[in-house]
């Protein structure tokens, strides 16, 4: 996997809300997320607590987009990849502690209560293509391309 540029990974640490679209090659759907992790890799991982419109595009079409956006400097950045549905335990369990240990109080009590005190779904997003939403510069090309991505190649992806 190739990592997401570090002026990426340092907007959507501080900005701290991603938008996430899907689709399931229907109507499209975007919805906001607070509770996420950044590994390493580059791997993105966020609690999906409701169980609605992302979650089923997810299981139907695993392609979506993450987007970070800084309005004070009206620049941000789209992520393009995959992102797959979490069902290692060992896997589930660390990524759930590692993001809610870092969530506020107050946020951590309102997640739990709408998770019923249940281990919330764990979603894994791995970026294939990332491009500008900075309108200052060419955003038809890629920052980053994961060229060893087999799908990419395949679905012969038009950006």
């Amino acid at each position: 996997m190739a990592s997401i540029p570090h002026k990426v990974t340092q907007m959507i640490r501080k900005e701290q809300v991603l938008i996430v679209g899907s689709t399931n090659k229907g109507i499209c759907n975007v919805s906001p997320r607070t509770s996420f992790h950044i590994e390493q890799d580059g791997s993105i991982y966020w609690l999906e607590l409701f169980r609605h419109k992302t979650l089923r595009n997810l299981q139907k079409n695993p392609w979506c987009t993450v987007a970070v956006f800084d309005k004070k400097k009206l620049s941000g950045y789209q992520l393009k990849g995959k992102a797959t549905i979490v069902l290692d335990k060992k896997i589930k369990k660390e990524m759930s502690v590692k993001i809610i240990d870092r969530l506020t109080r107050l946020h951590k009590q309102r997640i739990l209560q709408q998770s019923k005190n249940k281990r919330p779904n764990i979603i894994k997003f791995d970026p294939s293509l990332v491009f500008s939403l900075n309108p200052n510069e060419l955003t038809d090309s890629p920052l980053m391309v994961n060229a060893n991505d087999e799908s990419l190649k395949a679905a012969d992806m038009q950006w």
